[in-house]
């Protein structure tokens, strides 16, 4: 059942890409951690100004597209303290922002035109 409205979808993606930017400064994380989650925050960012919904800026991927990357990212998310040594308070934020990512593309409408109005 998809009931999320593509404009509440993009600000939870910018949102999250700004949270995954800031989040390693916050706890003062370093080397690759930082780097793999500054990575991240920034492809989200990236993708959904390329997205075609209400918050996409170039509008050139499809939401549904879009929403496969939004499940690549939520596995990536997933695995990131596996491969990663996480510091405890910064591991459960990540499960829970990748198990989201996935939950919210599995969620959220998807419009019959194709395009943004």
């Amino acid at each position: 059942m998809r009931f999320i409205p593509t404009v509440l979808h993009g600000v939870l993606d910018y949102l999250v890409g700004v949270v995954l930017i800031v989040l390693p400064f916050a706890l003062g994380t370093q080397g690759p951690t930082l780097i793999a989650l500054i990575a991240l925050g920034l492809f989200a960012i990236a993708y959904s100004l390329f997205t075609d919904y209400e918050l996409g800026a170039v509008r050139f991927l499809r939401v549904r597209f879009h929403l496969a990357l939004d499940i690549v990212f939520g596995i990536i998310m997933l695995f990131i303290p596996t491969v990663f040594d996480l510091p405890a308070a910064i591991e459960w934020l990540v499960y829970v922002i990748g198990f989201l990512a996935i939950l919210l593309a599995t969620i959220t409408k998807i419009r019959a035109t194709g395009t943004a109005s």
